[in-house]
């Protein structure tokens, strides 16, 4: 198991600055937004070169992927399958970085008491089959695509690991994975570690977060028998940091990483 920082989570000076806190900090590996990321993907590639530093991941963000592959609209559907093509070609221009995949990102946001689950079995096949070409391009480029669910307050597609397990089954492709997020997982698993056990090959890339989407360390999460449940199920990805900085960065993520170093050492 290794750890990446996602871009944006503070404020750093530049792109070449952020690599070089990432790497002072204790990280292997940052994870690149996506959002205009083919307008600055050049100086991206070659900063990380001249830093020395991995890009494990690409998050699009909010901007990166516009519309969804799942949209009723076939021009919405296609500025979806457009972007998320060129955002494998970015992932493969810097050396096989996962792309993290939210199918339905900021469409309805509601409040529900308990997870339906109605829309994804209603739509699951509708998305493997038009997931299927970015898929197969994904796989050619050497690029994975991170399926990453989220919880019932931003989304009716996609809520629970196991889900996103379903989908790789479906999908058929090797490059076609999981993104685990423990904040979505604190919500919607009805038990964290199980979902991990039971899922666990499927799952590729992690963000990492308290309980209270602050630093990890900062809640009352047993990051301890998740990184176990990991390990146990073979895992070798990347735990990224998405997480609510509190403080001074330079202060209190290098405390961060430090105990989920430790924690990662005794298990």
């Amino acid at each position: 198991m290794k750890l990446s920082l996602q871009e944006g989570l503070y404020t750093a000076q530049d792109f070449k600055w952020f690599l070089r806190d990432a790497k002072d900090w204790g990280f292997d590996a940052v994870e690149v937004w996506g959002e205009g990321l083919d307008e600055r993907l050049d100086e991206v590639v070659r900063t990380l070169k001249e830093e020395n530093v991995v890009a494990s991941s690409v998050c699009p963000g909010g901007g990166g992927i516009r519309g969804s592959i799942l949209s009723d609209s076939m021009e919405e559907r296609a500025t979806a399958e457009a972007d998320i093509a060129g955002l494998i070609e970015c992932c493969a221009k810097l050396g096989g970085a996962g792309l993290v995949l939210v199918p339905e990102f900021g469409v309805k946001k509601f409040m529900r008491l308990y997870p339906d689950h109605g829309d994804f079995e209603s739509r699951k096949k509708m998305f493997a089959e038009r997931l299927e070409m970015l898929a197969q391009r994904a796989e050619r480029l050497g690029v994975k695509i991170l399926l990453e669910p989220l919880n019932r307050y931003e989304s009716f597609f996609l809520l629970t690991v196991g889900q996103g397990a379903e989908l790789c089954r479906m999908s058929g492709s090797k490059a076609v994975r999981v993104m685990a997020d423990l904040f979505h997982m604190g919500i919607e698993e009805d038990n964290l570690i199980g979902a991990i056990e039971a899922n666990g090959e499927w799952i590729s890339h992690v963000h990492i977060v308290d309980t209270n989407r602050k630093l990890p360390g900062q809640g009352d999460r047993d990051f301890a028998a998740i990184f176990k449940a990991l390990k146990k199920a073979g895992f070798d990805g990347y735990l990224c940091y998405e997480c609510g900085i509190v403080g001074k960065a330079a202060n209190e993520v290098p405390l961060s990483v430090a105990m989920m170093r430790k924690i990662m050492t005794e298990i």
